[in-house]
């Protein structure tokens, strides 16, 4: 669920990217938000292409905390990919080049991640937003396997049921 705050950020990054032609896609929690998790919106997880990367980082510099990087900093982390963190409005903000992306597997397997997006337009909050394609969220989140993953799974699984 979002916070008013949050869809007013969530707002200005869709008029900020639809403006200067950025294509991009929600994914992580606001994705599993969007297909029927039930849960508190912990941050926004926005991807985009590479080739749209200094753009972004340009138009959004006001807000960065942390610049574009691609540091694994232990072993625990479950992500290996190109990502800057933002605060907008005290709402974290993280976005991510869809290429050379790859997660860790509940084995410690990394996993490369599909360098393209499979978009399905979704309503959050009121708003209407590309998000990442169910199939893939679902195939993300059984790779990673945390238990917040575990209950997007279920959630969107038992959301699917109530609507079919």
């Amino acid at each position: 669920m979002l916070t008013q705050t949050q869809k007013e950020v969530l707002r200005l990054l869709i008029e900020i990217f639809n403006s200067n032609n950025i294509d991009f896609q929600a994914s992580g929690g606001l994705a599993a938000i969007a297909y029927g998790a039930k849960r508190p919106l912990y941050d926004i997880d926005i991807e985009i292409y590479k080739k749209d990367v200094e753009t972004v980082r340009e138009l959004l510099e006001p807000y960065i905390v942390e610049d574009w990087n691609n540091d694994v900093e232990s072993s625990e982390d479950s992500f290996k990919l190109w990502i800057m963190t933002l605060s907008i409005n005290s709402v974290s903000v993280d976005i991510n080049q869809v290429e050379e992306s790859y997660v860790r597997s509940q084995t410690g397997e990394w996993i490369h991640q599909p360098e393209t997006m499979n978009i399905e337009l979704r309503i959050v909050g009121g708003i209407e937003i590309p998000v990442q394609a169910r199939a893939d969220l679902i195939a993300y989140k059984h790779i990673v396997g945390r238990d917040t993953d575990r209950i997007d799974i279920e959630q969107m699984v038992e959301a699917d049921s109530i609507t079919a």
